[in-house]
């Protein structure tokens, strides 16, 4: 899983050891705080480990006639389509300078769904669809991932907040360019 947020998780766990790094010795202040920035990369490195084996685990559910009939009612274009539970992102959250100014609805996401994004030289069907029956593919058995990333996130928000840090959304790139994320978000043109 690669998290957009990462540096900024990183930045955050080093600020805990910050104040003690100009100690010559260790103390007991400075010893729990490296510990607690092993649990938060500890956490991270077992939230990569169930996202490879959720991925796995869809990938094997690929060709299921249930996989490919429900792919095409669940799919969303993170640049033409409208989410159904869509709302807006408050400014601690994201601010899309062309979406808004930071103090009103800056843009709209859906955190009960994900986005697929495609090259532009994939999409050769109509509608802004992929023709290429492998991209279609990877489309529809990724999305069987989708409640897991959903679930992930939801998780991640009380796990962050004493953090007082936003979740990272959940990525997931096939090897033809196919591009999973959640939440579902627009993208910036």
């Amino acid at each position: 899983m690669i998290y957009k947020l990462f540096p900024s998780i990183l930045i955050s766990a080093a600020s805990l050891l910050a104040p003690y790094s100009h100690r010559p010795f260790a103390n007991a202040a400075s010893a729990e705080k490296e510990n607690e920035v092993k649990s938060i990369l500890q956490r991270m490195e077992s939230d990569t480990l169930a996202f490879r084996d959720e991925i796995e685990r869809v990938y094997s559910a690929r060709c299921e006639t249930k996989t490919l009939t429900e792919c095409a009612e669940r799919n969303f274009n993170d640049c033409s389509s409208i989410f159904p539970d869509q709302q807006c992102m408050k400014p601690d959250e994201l601010v899309i300078s062309t979406c808004g100014d930071g103090q009103s609805c800056n843009a709209l996401w859906d955190k009960r769904l994900s986005t697929v994004s495609i090259p532009a030289a994939l999409v050769r069907a109509s509608l802004d669809n992929p023709s290429d029956p492998e991209v279609i593919e990877s489309a529809c058995y990724s999305r069987l991932a989708e409640q897991y990333m959903i679930d992930k996130y939801e998780a991640d928000e009380e796990y962050w907040a004493k953090y007082n840090l936003q979740p990272s959304w959940t990525y997931f790139g096939a090897h033809n360019g196919l591009f999973r994320k959640s939440p579902a978000v627009h993208q910036e043109q």
